[in-house]
């Protein structure tokens, strides 16, 4: 191997990039030429120099909720394509047959759970929000927020302001939960957020009632929509700020 070949392969010999024989080839040469061992040298001062003098930033703890967030809502763009025809009769048909045979009562079981399930989505959606992405439009003024919506949603959600019985309207922003995109109205009780998120009423509807870890959840269904606020907000100042937007 000559010095010009064995040059041009030692950066990627530093780097691991080299199958073994050719490792062995380049080794050999740097092994009995003294310019070569000198090249090989430098690259390698040069390269523990960079790596000693780069600056490492760590990411943030809420670093993977943010992607999570953001695969949900890959996910439920790729799906909003509709599925073949015959494919939905057969899921369909398979469904019946499925319920049959599991029976009236696996079926409430399956139901409970999955009403559940949906509940902790929610919950992990207002959690992710308190760590990084709170709001994207911020507005006091419901007529602001109303219309934000627009366009970034397949419905328009109502909104209410609360500001005159103690809970500021903040802002709102779309987000994802039981595989379609809701919205989510951001309001204030002193040093509480409280998230609501809405969307058109249909099969996905989670607990009247749900708790976890300090923090409380209430549904419910009202002219077309299901709306569920979260918040650590104490349970009584949480359940009449839902009575007061049931009223609006």
């Amino acid at each position: 191997m000559t010095c010009e070949e064995a040059r041009s392969l030692l950066s990627a010999r530093m780097d691991g990039e080299l199958d073994v024989p050719l490792r062995a080839a380049v080794d050999a040469h740097v092994k009995t030429c003294a310019a070569c061992t000198q090249q090989s040298e430098t690259l390698q001062s040069v390269s523990m120099a960079v790596r000693n003098g780069i600056s490492r930033n760590t990411a943030p703890a809420h670093l993977r909720d943010n992607i999570r967030f953001a695969l949900r809502g890959a996910d439920y763009l790729e799906r909003t394509q509709a599925p073949a025809q015959w494919k939905q009769w057969g899921a369909a048909a398979a469904a019946a047959v499925f319920i049959a045979a599991l029976g009236t009562a696996p079926f409430l079981v399956n139901e409970r759970n999955h009403r559940q399930t949906l509940a902790q989505e929610l919950l992990s959606a207002h959690q992710r929000a308190l760590v990084g992405r709170e709001v994207d439009v911020v507005s006091t003024d419901r007529h602001t927020v109303k219309p934000w919506f627009n366009g970034k949603l397949p419905f328009s959600p109502p909104v209410a302001d609360l500001a005159a019985h103690g809970f500021p309207l903040e802002g709102g922003r779309v987000d994802y939960a039981g595989g379609h995109p809701v919205a989510a109205l951001v309001y204030r009780r002193r040093l509480h957020r409280i998230d609501v998120f809405i969307w058109p009423a249909g099969n996905s509807t989670p607990p009247a009632r749900f708790e976890s870890n300090g923090y409380h959840e209430i549904s419910w269904k009202k002219n077309g929509f299901t709306f569920t606020c979260i918040s650590d907000l104490n349970a009584a100042e949480l359940a009449g700020f839902a009575r007061l937007l049931q009223s609006q």
